[in-house]
C-alpha cells in the first residue's frame, strides 16, 4: 500500500488509514503527519457534543495526537523547514567547537547566532497564529539563513573547512532558504 501526501493533502475524519510495516509513506513539507505513524480510528472530540469526531495518529514517541478536519500542522516541532533548520543549527554547533573556528570567535558567534535565528524565528512566527506575522518572521528567518550561508563561505575561504564540506554546507543553506520561500508562498492570499 502506498500514501502520498503533498502540501495541501488532508486526512478526513470518515476516512481510516491503516499502516503496516508493508506501507510507503511519502509526506510533502506540510503534511498533518510524519512518519512513521500509526493512524487509529476515529474517535469521539471532547470538546464538542460528540457530533465531530477526530482521527488520531500516534507519533514517533507513541503519544496519541488528535487530527480534526481541516487541521495541518499544530506545533511548530512538526515543520519539516524547522527541522532541517535545527539539523543546520547542530550542525553549526558541531563545526564551532573546531580549533580552526575557536581561532575565530567573531565568525563562531556569528554563525551561531544566524543558524538559531533561523529556527527561532520559524518557532515564533508559528506561534503568532496569524499568517501576516509568520510571514513576517519568516522574511526574518530567510535573512538569518542567508547569513549562515555567507558564514559559510567565509569559513571556505578561510580554509576552516574544505570546499567539499563547504559546498554541502551551502546546499543544505540553500534547501532550507527554498523551503521558507515554499512556506511563505503557501500562506499568502
Amino acid at each position: 500500500m502506498s500514501l502520498v501526501l503533498g502540501p495541501s493533502s488532508l486526512v478526513r475524519p470518515s476516512s481510516l488509514v491503516v499502516l503496516g510495516p508493508w506501507s510507503l509513506v511519502v509526506l510533502g513539507p506540510w503534511s498533518p503527519l510524519c512518519a512513521p505513524v500509526l493512524v487509529a480510528p476515529p474517535v469521539p472530540s471532547p470538546l464538542t457534543d460528540g457530533a465531530s469526531s477526530f482521527l488520531c495518529r500516534i507519533d514517533q514517541r507513541g503519544i496519541r495526537c488528535a487530527l480534526r478536519e481541516g487541521m495541518g500542522v499544530y506545533r511548530f516541532e512538526d515543520l519539516r523547514v524547522w527541522q532541517a533548520a535545527k539539523r543546520q543549527s547542530d550542525r553549526v554547533g558541531e563545526l564551532i567547537r573546531r580549533p580552526e573556528f575557536r581561532s575565530d570567535p567573531s565568525l563562531a558567534n556569528q554563525v551561531s547566532a544566524a543558524s538559531l535565528s533561523v529556527m527561532n524565528n520559524i518557532s515564533e512566527g508559528f506561534l503568532r497564529h496569524r499568517d501576516k506575522e509568520f510571514l513576517q518572521f519568516l522574511r526574518i528567518s530567510a535573512g538569518s539563513n542567508g547569513e549562515v550561508r555567507s558564514c559559510f563561505h567565509a569559513a571556505c575561504g578561510r580554509k576552516y573547512i574544505d570546499q567539499a564540506e563547504g559546498d554541502a554546507l551551502i546546499a543544505e543553506s540553500d534547501v532550507i532558504g527554498k523551503m521558507i520561500r515554499r512556506l511563505q508562498d503557501s500562506l499568502r492570499p
